[in-house]
């Protein structure tokens, strides 16, 4: 089932690589930079130009080799044209019940934004598996730590200011993963066609998130 397969690559790498403002002539190579430097799931938002047209494109190009969701997905209606055009999970920068109807009507994998125990816990009723902590920098990786200190089932991924220098943080305070943006997607990078730089910073990342979650002695 291809929603357990996505949370199954979400969890083996940590990190859910985040494209916004990225235009579909520079997806592809982006994600194939991205794809080297270990990541396996990729986020396009839906306030960039051509999402749905680059969501298309990478489903195509990649298949099962790396999961292609769709983020800032405000209502029914984007979310239905983002599954149609290949989406294998959605995120949203809320929690909407309507949305989530939609993703789950297709058996697809739904991430909503929550902040408060009772958004959790009333998204969890729904069926969701897995939660979008956000924005995340700003709540802090102790709180994550702390809502899990009560909730310790629940998988929160860190969506919102995450870095290099946070990300362990946050892998060590509990994260399922993290979602990375402008740290990972680097504009400048892209501009530059500098693909082996974005594949050694994906690589970092990755690295980092792993290390971050694996106990010390």
């Amino acid at each position: 089932m291809i929603k357990q397969k996505v949370i199954q690559a979400i969890e083996e790498t940590g990190i859910i690589a985040i494209a916004r403002h990225v235009t579909p002539d520079q997806i592809l190579p982006l994600a194939q930079a991205l794809y080297e430097g270990g990541i396996r799931v990729i986020e396009v938002t839906c306030n960039t130009v051509g999402y749905l047209q680059s969501i298309e494109m990478l489903s195509a190009e990649f298949g099962d080799r790396m999961y292609v969701g769709a983020g800032t997905v405000l209502n029914p209606i984007m979310a239905q044209l983002v599954l149609n055009a290949g989406a294998n999970f959605v995120l949203a920068p809320d929690f909407n019940p309507e949305v989530v109807k939609v993703v789950h009507e297709q058996q697809r994998l739904m991430i909503p934004a929550v902040v408060t125990p009772s958004e959790m816990m009333q998204a969890c009723r729904m069926g969701i598996d897995l939660l979008k902590l956000f924005p995340a920098k700003a709540l802090g990786a102790d709180y994550l730590k702390d809502v899990r200190g009560a909730l310790d089932y629940l998988s929160l991924i860190a969506v919102g200011g995450i870095t290099l220098s946070n990300t362990a943080d946050f892998a060590k305070a509990g994260a399922f993963a993290v979602g990375v943006g402008s740290e990972l997607i680097n504009k400048k990078m892209i501009a530059d066609e500098n693909w082996q730089g974005l594949t050694e910073l994906a690589n970092n990342f990755v690295t980092t998130f792993r290390n971050g979650k694996t106990p010390q002695a």
